[in-house]
């Protein structure tokens, strides 16, 4: 093919070409475009760079270290040591008035100092594993308090006494708390100052977490105890108008007086006589008390709601508190070393509240606490009295009451005293 021809067939293939895209584009002009929607089937998410943790605060991008307070450390070293200026710390202490005291500071708090690209710009202080203070320095400086938030879990335990409840509740590796509370609620019907081996308990109760570990004893749901061959219950009721703890009758556990006005066990020295030789007088003369041997500036509680009729120095007594409790109960603590902040004549007390400290005043040879009940105004033994139930349940509560101890019941009964403590699965 000459020269000549070759671009002849190359130019008819250009003019071919264009007369093709020509046809094409005019085509399309006419052809109508169709509409667009936008569902959820065609949408592509778009994601923040967001990772919150259990503080509420985005951890994104961000480096969080953790520490402890340190000896001699305060909140002004902890900033300073995170390259905030003293001017921004200055500021910090000013908004902290009246939220935060930094004097407060103690070793072993734990802390989380928030860092970005610019520095540190946040410190969270835990006061205890449950609350803590946040400082924000980033834009504006603020500083506020939290909670963690607490989650609970039925567990269930039983265990017999050998030695002590506190040494059996170790041994099953339950918290002592537990005993704590199991004394709060049978204080009136068991003394736990003096419990004997072969005792036993069964109980029903929420643990407390925080992030996942352990941080106490909730409510007792239900428990059992069983001292001295008598047997005691006591279930948890919270109804419209009623609360607190009632035996398997629906009548209340919750007694007007405590057994003992303190708070740990303490030793009983000398009891309730009619006839008891004086170790200072010498001769035999009524003894309408109980003496506890307490160390001396030992706390002493009013053993119930009240008002405090006597609160002097008066002669062989010491120092005295008198409370009367209502119209049939009085009771009484004498030999105080001093009395609590507040406490004189006149003022009501509740139950559980500190009213002076073990002391040595008056007619004594040695430190101790001498406790009495005046029932219609007559010496009565604190350790046998029978002390008067509260306000037992009725109508619709104890009805409901009833088939929820019913439940409880069944579940105790299958209490093993010799296993470990367990899970519930639901109640």
């Amino acid at each position: 093919m000459s020269k000549k021809n070759l671009l002849r067939g190359i130019g008819i293939s250009l003019c071919l070409i264009l007369i093709s895209v020509a046809i094409a584009f005019q085509v399309n002009k006419e052809k109508p475009i169709p509409n667009l929607t936008i569902s959820s089937e065609n949408m592509v998410e778009i994601t923040e760079d967001v990772e919150l943790d259990s503080y509420g605060f985005n951890r994104m991008n961000m480096e969080v270290e953790e520490g402890k307070v340190k000896r001699n450390e305060s909140l002004y070293l902890i900033l300073r040591d995170l390259d905030v200026s003293p001017q921004t710390i200055y500021e910090i202490n000013q908004k902290s008035k009246g939220i935060f005291q930094s004097n407060r500071v103690k070793p072993g708090q734990k802390y989380l100092a928030y860092k970005n690209e610019e520095g540190a710009h946040r410190l969270i202080l835990h006061a205890n594993s449950l609350e803590y203070v946040v400082f924000d320095w980033e834009d504006d400086i603020s500083v506020s308090t939290g909670r963690k938030e607490i989650t609970t879990k039925i567990a269930q335990t039983a265990g017999v006494i050998e030695s002590s409840l506190y040494e059996t509740l170790m041994e099953k590796d339950v918290s002592t708390l537990l005993g704590l509370r199991l004394s709060e609620i049978f204080a009136w019907q068991i003394d736990f100052f003096r419990l004997y081996p072969g005792d036993h308990f069964k109980v029903i109760y929420e643990e407390q977490f925080v992030d996942g570990e352990f941080f106490g004893i909730g409510d007792i749901v239900a428990a059992e105890f069983t001292s001295k061959d008598q047997s005691y219950d006591a279930f948890y009721y919270d109804g419209d108008e009623t609360a607190g703890f009632y035996d398997s009758e629906g009548n209340g556990v919750q007694k007007a007086l405590l057994k003992a006005p303190f708070k740990f066990s303490q030793r009983i020295s000398s009891g309730f006589s009619h006839n008891r030789f004086h170790p200072v007088l010498k001769r035999r003369i009524p003894h309408y008390g109980v003496d506890y041997a307490a160390p001396q500036g030992t706390p002493v509680l009013s053993v119930g709601d009240g008002e405090i009729i006597e609160a002097q120095y008066r002669g062989a007594n010491g120092n005295i508190v008198k409370v009367r409790h209502n119209s049939t109960y009085t009771t009484a603590y004498l030999h105080l070393n001093g009395f609590a902040r507040g406490i004189r004549s006149g003022m009501r007390v509740k139950q559980g509240q500190v009213i002076g400290y073990v002391g040595k005043t008056g007619r004594v040879t040695g430190v101790h606490l001498d406790y009495r009940i005046y029932k219609n105004g007559q010496p009565v033994n604190p350790l046998t009295v029978d002390l008067p139930p509260s306000k037992a349940l009725q109508g619709e509560d104890l009805d409901t009451f009833r088939k929820k101890v019913k439940v409880l019941q069944e579940r105790l009964s299958l209490l093993n005293e010799e296993e470990n403590p367990s899970a519930v699965a639901s109640l």
